[in-house]
Formats: structure tokens, sequence, C-alpha cells
């Protein structure tokens, strides 16, 4: 599995030609070991992160630590909290409550939507 992808085109959408393995992967018909693999990586991922903030004792720092300016802290804590707001709502909320596009009538979190 190479680490490149090719991103989806509207050419290679309506091109009559047999997909190649990477049109295959833009479309979602990759192998199983693609996808367990993928999921491995982002664990991986996962794990690293948690690793790392807890070597650092990143968490009880950012709470308890004097040197932190509170009222910036706080400002950047709720403008980060705004913007998860907002992301839970374009990619949860909104594909369930508009799960096709009478535009595209393509589901929008397919590749074919964006």
């Amino acid at each position: 599995m190479s680490s490149y992808r090719r991103v989806a085109t509207a050419d290679a959408a309506a091109s009559s030609a047999p997909p190649s393995n990477d049109e295959a992967y833009m479309y979602g018909k990759r192998t199983r070991s693609e996808r367990i693999s993928d999921k491995i990586q982002a664990l991986a991922w996962v794990v690293v992160a948690i690793c790392t903030a807890s070597y650092t004792h990143f968490f009880p720092t950012l709470f308890a630590d004097e040197r932190i300016i509170r009222p910036i802290f706080n400002v950047s804590m709720a403008l980060f909290t705004i913007n998860v707001i907002l992301t839970l709502y374009l990619t949860i909320y909104l594909p369930c409550k508009f799960p096709k596009s009478p535009t595209f009538n393509v589901r929008a979190t397919s590749p074919e939507f964006w």
C-alpha cells in the first residue's frame, strides 16, 4: 500500500474505464487489510498522543500552573469549544438531518459530494 493516495476528481467519476487501485480507494472499494491498516495507524497516533500528554503532565500543568495567563486561557478555551461544537454540527448533525443533497442526489459524506 502506498502512502500517497490521489484525490477524487470529476473526470475520474465520469470515466467509463475500470477503476485503478487509487480510484478504487477513493470510492470506498478498499481491501479489508487497507481498512484495518488505517484503523491501526489511527489507534497508534491516539496512543502516542495519550502517552505524550501523560508523560509531560500536560493537563495538570494546563489547569494548575500559575504562569498561565488565565483571561487569555479562558478566552482560548471558549473559542476552542465553539470550534468543537461547529465541527460536531457539520460532521454529525447535518449528515444525519440531511442525508442526501437534492442538487447532487448523493450522500453528503460521500467523496462524490465534495
